[in-house]
């Protein structure tokens, strides 16, 4: 059977295992799925329909948005909207719509719906927009077309049944700046599989790869929003003092080719790069670190959550995070004792905080097994799938 979902990029491997997740659990919801034919990474092109376990999928032949170019990203995020309106006017009402922020116009399809046929709609919130361009330092935030986006933003989230979040500091940041009211807004956050992720004490990707001593593991994408050069910068500061700690980055993206070159340039000898891992494979590449990496861009708390940390959790490894102290990797590791919070920017710190847990494997164990608890107990799909299934509920009986 071909695959309806796109392994291949973290949002569409999201809403497949929640869709999978739901209609097991809650057979009252049937769901219709619009798609793109493309996947995020690679070239294959994806079945234009397909019935997979009782899921109705459509896919539109729209224009790849993997591109370099802004412009050429949004461009195709455009058209793949108007393409799902079309698509969607042309079916029976759906009780309620589920859209993400992946295109970022994909909430106007649900907004005309609402508007020609009172479609309530759920907005998950993955990434906010323009306040990511904002951070980035891709659209001044005083910019005419900066001012016109958000207004916009205003609007597709008041005009949500229910908007979801990743966190409490995702929460805050939209009711501060877009004056939603709280009683619209859930908190869910993702997940972590503790079935497909287990912790371990035993490694073929870490012993393939020859690594010694204590590893810190940062695995995902290098994108915009994390913030490598803190990470770079504490490796110099412990290859200076000839510590035994080993960082080991594994995945890919915009930031990659630039991290190479500052490795490669400034001669940091304690960075290893790696592709990032198999699903298959995944589970093993975390059972490698000793210590989980988190990072966020500065100024980039409440616009998302590294969904990655709650991998890390699963594999019973603390984390260390460079976010804000009111981001919500902060909380949960505060709140769990899962691991140290660092300030964004601070490289002194960051090195601090990984020879602290280099130098007690009491504190790493303790806060593995904290770490372990905390998914198990609150992050688990189970968990996670009941929040969504009230949300959906709540906006197709009560939309307003």
């Amino acid at each position: 059977m071909s695959e309806y979902y796109d392994r291949t990029g973290s949002t569409p491997t999201v809403l497949f295992d929640l869709v999978n997740h739901l209609r097991r659990t809650r057979p009252d919801l049937t769901f219709d799925i619009v798609a793109s034919r493309n996947q995020y990474r690679g070239s294959k092109l994806l079945p234009f329909r397909e019935d997979s376990d009782g899921v109705e999928i459509t896919r539109l032949n729209t224009p790849k948005s993997n591109r370099p170019s802004t412009a050429v990203r949004l461009g195709a995020g455009f058209a793949f909207t108007a393409a799902a309106t079309i698509e969607l006017m042309r079916r029976p009402k759906h009780d309620v719509l589920l859209v993400v922020t992946n295109p970022p116009s994909l909430v106007m399809a649900a907004r005309t719906l609402k508007a020609l046929r009172g479609t309530p709609y759920v907005y998950l919130v993955h990434d906010l927009y323009p306040d990511v361009a904002n951070v980035l330092g891709v659209l001044p935030r005083e910019s005419r077309a900066s001012r016109a986006l958000a207004s916009l933003q205003r609007q597709w989230l008041r005009s949500a049944a229910r908007t979801i979040v990743l966190g409490r500091c995702m929460r805050d940041y939209v009711i501060r700046n877009y004056s939603v009211a709280s009683d619209r807004i859930d908190v869910i956050p993702n997940w972590g599989d503790p079935e497909a992720i287990q912790p371990s004490t035993t490694s073929r990707f870490r012993s393939a790869n020859d690594l010694d001593g204590i590893v810190a593991l940062y695995s995902g994408n290098f994108g915009q929003h994390q913030d490598f050069d803190v990470i770079l910068n504490a490796a110099k500061i412990l290859q200076e003092k000839r510590s035994p700690i080993v960082v080991a980055l594994a995945g890919s993206g915009a930031q990659k080719p630039r991290i190479m070159r500052r490795i490669n340039e400034e001669r940091i000898s304690n960075v290893k790069v790696f592709p990032l891992a198999q699903r298959d494979d995944y589970s093993d590449m975390l059972a490698a670190a000793d210590i989980g990496l988190v990072t966020l861009a500065g100024g980039a708390e409440g616009i998302g959550v590294p969904s990655k940390f709650y991998n890390i959790l699963a594999s019973g490894r603390p984390t260390v995070a460079v976010v804000a102290p009111t981001s919500e990797v902060a909380l949960v590791l505060n709140e769990a004792r899962a691991g140290l919070q660092v300030n964004p920017g601070d490289a002194s710190a960051l090195a601090e905080a990984l020879e602290s847990l280099a130098n007690s494997q009491s504190d790493r164990a303790e806060m593995g097994t904290n770490a372990r608890k905390v998914l198990v107990d609150r992050f688990t799909l189970d968990t996670i799938g009941e929040s969504f299934y009230s949300t959906l509920v709540t906006a197709a009986l009560r939309p307003t």
